[in-house]
C-alpha cells in the first residue's frame, strides 16, 4: 500500500481523526521517514487553521502538532527540504509549533544556505529583489521558471502531498502576481 496515496483518500475525505491515526502509525513503523513528518505537520496546521474539525479535539491537536513538530526538527533540522516546507507549513500559525516568524524565516534561511542552487529554497532573494526592482529580470526569469511546463519545482513538490500542493499554489500565485504586475505597467 502506497501511505501516501491512503492518507490523500484520508484528506479528501475529510475523515480527519483517521488521517492522525494513521498518519502515527506510519511515523511509528518508520522513525526516519522525513515525508512522514512533513504530512504529518501540515495535516495537523491545515486541520487546525483551515478545516473544520470537532472543537473539543483542540487542545489534542495542538498538544500533537507540536509533538510531531519538536520530534522532527530534532531529526531533521540540517536537511534543507525538512526546513523549506516545515517553515511553509509554520507560516500558517506559527505558534502551534512554538515558534515565531523570525525562526521560520531563519529556516528559510538556512534551506538556501544547505542547497543554493535549489530554485524552491531561492524565493529570500527574489522576494528581496521584487522589493526592489519588481521589473527585474531575473525576477520575471524566476516568475516563469515557477509556472513553467515540467517546473524543477513542480517537480520537486509533486510527491508531497497536500503540503506540496500548498506550497506550488503558493508560489504561482506570486510568480502569477510578478508577471501580471510587468504585463499591466
Amino acid at each position: 500500500m502506497n501511505w501516501k496515496s491512503h492518507l490523500e483518500h484520508l484528506e479528501n475525505t475529510k475523515q480527519w481523526n483517521a488521517a492522525i491515526k494513521f498518519m502515527q502509525k506510519i511515523i511509528k513503523e518508520n522513525p526516519d521517514d522525513m515525508d512522514a513528518y512533513l504530512f504529518m505537520n501540515y495535516l495537523l496546521m491545515n486541520l487546525l487553521v483551515e478545516e473544520e474539525y470537532d472543537k473539543s479535539r483542540f487542545d489534542a491537536y495542538r498538544t500533537l502538532i507540536k509533538w510531531y513538530f519538536d520530534e522532527s526538527y530534532a531529526k531533521f533540522s540540517n536537511n534543507a527540504e525538512y526546513l523549506y516546507i516545515t517553515a511553509r507549513t509554520a507560516v500558517m500559525s506559527e505558534w502551534f509549533f512554538g515558534i515565531d516568524v523570525q525562526d521560520y524565516e531563519e529556516m528559510i534561511k538556512k534551506a538556501y544556505q544547505l542547497d543554493p542552487n535549489n530554485p524552491l529554497y531561492q524565493e529570500n532573494y527574489y522576494y528581496n529583489l521584487r522589493n526592489k526592482d519588481p521589473e527585474n529580470l531575473e525576477l520575471i526569469a524566476y516568475a516563469r521558471l515557477i509556472l513553467s511546463t515540467n517546473s524543477p519545482i513542480e517537480k520537486q513538490l509533486k510527491n508531497k502531498g497536500a503540503v506540496g500542493k500548498y506550497i506550488l499554489t503558493l508560489k504561482r500565485g506570486w510568480a502569477e502576481s510578478i508577471l501580471w504586475n510587468v504585463k499591466n505597467k
